[in-house]
């Protein structure tokens, strides 16, 4: 198949959410036409590897796409939510932290060092993970006002809120700057 060929029926099948039927386009891609590979083709590879819970196989085509554009925030992203899926936290939070300082408004980052923050606080209950914490899905809401929506574990009250319900319980928790929630 020609390249472009090979793109439609990757993009096709993501639109069906066939991600294992992308990832064989995704290999006959980069097997068939290695000298005329992009970003976008290793990217998709990874998001394939990803949708399909491969997580070590997607680091590996974040890598390669990277390699081509080191200062892509979604690349960095996803590569740190799938260190963070395999408990690799330490790691992921640099990833996270590189992806925010690159762009800080680009909202998976800031979702994932939320996450960071939230796994912190309630291993030690420190009070400043979960400030920090909030400070993070402040910005992801800002960011995204759809992702309020979404239910998170409140383990001071033992109760699952909206992340926005979350956020108005929380409200006393003062505003801080990024370099605060970006240090280790």
């Amino acid at each position: 198949m020609k390249i472009d060929e090979l793109r439609q029926e990757i993009d096709g099948h993501f639109e069906k959410e066939e991600y294992l039927k992308a990832l064989e386009h995704c290999v006959a891609l980069l097997n068939e036409h290695r000298q005329a590979v992009t970003f976008d083709d290793f990217f998709k590879k990874g998001l394939c590897h990803f949708k399909l819970d491969e997580d070590a196989e997607a680091i590996g085509c974040f890598n390669q796409a990277l390699q081509m554009e080191p200062e892509n925030v979604m690349a960095l992203a996803n590569k740190g939510t799938c260190l963070f899926n395999l408990e690799k936290v330490p790691e992921a939070f640099q990833i996270f932290n590189q992806a925010i300082k690159l762009n800080p408004n680009v909202f998976p980052p800031w979702h994932y060092m939320g996450l960071y923050y939230l796994s912190i606080y309630m291993k030690t209950g420190d009070l400043a993970s979960m400030e920090k914490m909030v400070n993070c899905y402040r910005r992801v809401v800002g960011m995204a006002p759809d992702f309020g929506g979404f239910n998170m574990h409140d383990p001071v009250k033992g109760v699952d809120y909206s992340i926005s319900a979350f956020l108005t319980l929380h409200a006393n928790v003062q505003e801080l700057p990024i370099d605060i929630l970006t240090a280790v």
